[in-house]
């Protein structure tokens, strides 16, 4: 027989689901263990929760979303190019930008002018010497505007042409555009340059649908031949070339005009071996006039459109 001090307590066996009456002792042991299954479990599942949606809300913001894409209200396609997507300038052309809508015509306009420094100097007011007799012989009775910019590239143009304002409530019979050699000396590729001008040619037929446009093949520079720029500059033209339709869109290439038969570039044309001088702007004066007329006379429907308007360069 077993005295009443050799027994120990039943204890519960694996698999069992008869348990003894807890003691004083089970209890308060046990009581820490309910209070933390009551309390945790909740709180686990909101943590679980709150894990879930954060990481759905990462991979929501990995994808690209129509609403995030501002340009969209202008039709610009979406785009992860840099010289595809408008981008404000905030230097000094961000005040010379708007003396400039105040300044030039807007009123019965023929011709509009849109580009960077090369368009800007057409005219003194910017501070350096250009071509200002030129402009006042062949574009002031016009009533042209001056839509150029020192600096440009074509995503500040296409900043420009939508929330800039700039062709805001105007309908030239023609446009000018010259834009892209800040894009290549700056380090953008041929492609990249001529997807961002075909960019705005696109928005322009869009924005000015009685206007025709005149593109012109970016101007080469530097003196030698040989220099690396020149080869991208004609590449870039062969590009940008594609989208002209002699419907509303006409393409032109000067280019050659500012090259001599060995194929240097001297400074009396290019005083600085990139902007023209009064010289060159006559030059590209005279070469662009017969293309003008046939668009503001004409409706581009001249013989010229078929034929280059010089050899090309070297």
């Amino acid at each position: 027989m077993h005295s009443a001090a050799s027994h120990t307590p039943e204890t519960r066996e694996e698999g069992t689901a008869h348990m003894s009456t807890p003691t004083n002792g089970d209890r308060a042991l046990l009581m820490p263990r309910l209070w933390h299954a009551a309390h945790l479990r909740p709180l686990a599942a909101v943590l679980g929760l709150l894990v879930l949606l954060t990481a759905c809300t990462t991979a929501d913001t990995d994808k690209p979303q129509a609403d995030d894409w501002p340009w969209a209200e202008y039709g610009i396609p979406h785009s992860t190019v840099p010289t595809c997507i408008p981008t404000e300038r905030t230097d000094w052309a961000s005040s010379y930008h708007t003396a400039m809508l105040q300044r030039e015509p807007r009123e019965n306009l023929q011709v509009v002018f849109l580009g960077d420094s090369i368009t800007m100097m057409w005219r003194n007011q910017s501070g350096y010497e250009g071509g200002t007799p030129v402009w006042q012989e062949y574009y002031a009775p016009l009533g042209a505007a001056n839509l150029g910019i020192s600096g440009d590239r074509t995503e500040h143009i296409l900043w420009r042409i939508t929330a800039g304002g700039d062709l805001d409530d105007l309908s030239p019979k023609v446009l000018v555009l010259l834009i892209g050699i800040n894009n290549l000396l700056q380090g953008s590729t041929p492609e990249d340059t001529a997807a961002g001008v075909t960019t705005i040619i696109n928005y322009l037929r869009v924005k000015l649908p009685e206007t025709r446009i005149l593109l012109l093949g970016v101007f080469p520079c530097w003196e030698k031949p040989d220099n690396p720029i020149r080869e991208r500059v004609r590449q870039t033209n062969a590009m940008i070339c594609k989208p002209a339709d002699t419907q509303s869109v006409f393409y032109l290439d000067i280019g050659p005009r500012f090259v001599e038969p060995d194929g240097t570039i001297k400074r009396e044309k290019l005083r600085d071996m990139l902007h023209l001088s009064e010289i060159g702007y006559g030059i590209w004066a005279e070469a662009m006039q017969p293309y003008l007329d046939d668009l503001l006379h004409n409706e581009g429907k001249g013989d010229l459109w078929q034929k280059p308007p010089t050899d090309a360069a070297p």
